[in-house]
């Protein structure tokens, strides 16, 4: 009779375990909200936000087991196709793993019905998450009735940033405003904030991002004299207070020519560099496939956005032009600390974007650091920076930053580029 008893209860643990691991059931199509709850610390600014990011994503299936989302930031559509699901044994719930990895992120969740609730964890930094959660059905950004907007935001706004501290600076906001829906950007000298989204309700203006890297939110209230005050957070760490007030004839060259922020200490002299590539081989610009050649290097990071946007337009320009009479070549400062896990990111940026020319690792992101690596250079001003250099290795022009496709100087960048690769080519010629 035991021997029938243990068997019984060995029998009914392997069928509990069995049930345990039934088979995920997958999410509801359709849009979803989410939400990065940022911070609960609300001092400081009138802020009705209440540190939670919004973002909207689509859940759509490409076979009856198996889906990508795409997430929305106005016109950016980000498609996510690494995804995973099943039972967390130590939880018996269903789990989604959503995973970013040209950005080294992903976000973790568990599932029930129409909800996810989990965090979103950077790897790239040390203990670096947020609460996540996410309802099916809900098509608004921040309000689902909002109030009519008190102002039309569209065109461009001055605007300053970090208003507390002894160092502010300057940004144009560039919106359009259909009814309560918002759009827009914010460029500063050395790059954008991407594609915005959000809305205007009443006599508040909200904008948000989230694209597996940066998680920013923008609040601000619209004075009697239409001016704007408000608060902008980056992250669960970063907030700072800023203003605006309309100026529609500002551009981008206003905030500082970005040919003419990073420069060579000493003209004349040849940019020669020689760092690892991610299989540890030490490559020298000026040597080899590179000897005698125009080159641009593009000085990035696999953490950020911006450098992304730039990494598709040459991948764009390369496509059109396959045989374009330069090479390129990347550097790349990267977040991690340890150097297996930054060469990995760099591998795995490399080979998700199919990118077709080296990326060398330069070391820490830290802009203090990377200027001692780039000792030529008057200092690493941002990320990204391209240098176009001559087949002598001579500078024919630096420029930092990078105007991305959310802005409107998109086009003046892509104009200057290929006026800079004909003048590079030239000389070689």
């Amino acid at each position: 009779m035991r021997i029938i008893l243990v068997l019984f209860f060995i029998v009914l643990t392997q069928i509990s375990c069995l049930k345990l691991g039934a088979p995920f059931k997958g999410l509801p199509p359709g849009i979803w909200r989410g939400v990065l709850y940022l911070s609960d610390d609300l001092s400081g600014f009138d802020e009705k936000s209440n540190g939670e990011l919004p973002f909207n994503f689509e859940v759509i299936y490409d076979t009856p087991d198996s889906f990508h989302i795409v997430i929305h930031n106005g016109e950016e559509r980000i498609i996510v196709n690494d995804i995973r699901m099943g039972t967390d044994r130590r939880t018996a719930r269903d789990t989604l793993w959503i995973d970013f990895p040209v950005y080294d992120s992903h976000i973790k969740a568990q599932y029930e019905e129409d909800a996810i609730e989990g965090f979103w964890v950077a790897r790239n930094r040390k203990d670096y998450q947020i609460k996540f959660k996410a309802l099916n059905g809900h098509t608004n950004r921040f309000f689902q009735l909002p109030d009519p907007p008190k102002a039309d935001l569209s065109g461009k706004w001055e605007c300053t940033f970090e208003e507390e501290t002894d160092h502010p600076y300057k940004t144009i906001g560039d919106f359009k405003q259909n009814g309560n829906e918002l759009t827009g950007t914010f460029m500063s000298n050395t790059g954008d904030d991407r594609f915005l989204e959000g809305q205007v309700n009443g006599d508040r203006l909200y904008l948000s991002t989230f694209d597996g890297s940066h998680a920013y939110l923008y609040e601000a209230k619209i004075l009697p004299d239409g001016s704007l005050t408000g608060i902008y957070r980056s992250g669960k760490h970063y907030k700072t207070y800023w203003s605006g007030h309309r100026n529609d004839t500002l551009q981008a060259k206003d905030l500082g020519d970005p040919f003419s922020l990073t420069k060579m200490k000493d003209a004349s002299e040849r940019f020669t560099i020689a760092l690892p590539d991610p299989e540890g081989n030490i490559v020298d610009i000026s040597k080899g496939r590179y000897a005698g050649k125009p080159k641009i290097i593009q000085i990035m990071g696999t953490w950020c956005p911006n450098c992304r946007d730039e990494t598709n337009f040459l991948l764009e320009y390369l496509a059109k032009h396959p045989e374009p009479g330069f090479e390129i070549v990347g550097i790349s400062f990267e977040r991690h600390t340890d150097e297996a896990k930054a060469i990995n990111a760099i591998k795995t940026y490399r080979d998700k974007l199919k990118i077709p020319y080296s990326i060398l690792y330069g070391g820490s992101n830290d802009k203090a650091k990377a200027s001692l690596v780039l000792p030529m250079l008057n200092n690493v001003m941002a990320y990204p920076t391209l240098i176009f250099l001559d087949a002598d290795d001579k500078v024919v022009s630096i420029h930092t930053g990078f105007e991305g496709p959310a802005t409107s100087g998109y086009k003046e960048f892509k104009d200057e580029f290929d006026l800079l690769v004909k003048k590079m080519t030239q000389v070689h010629e």
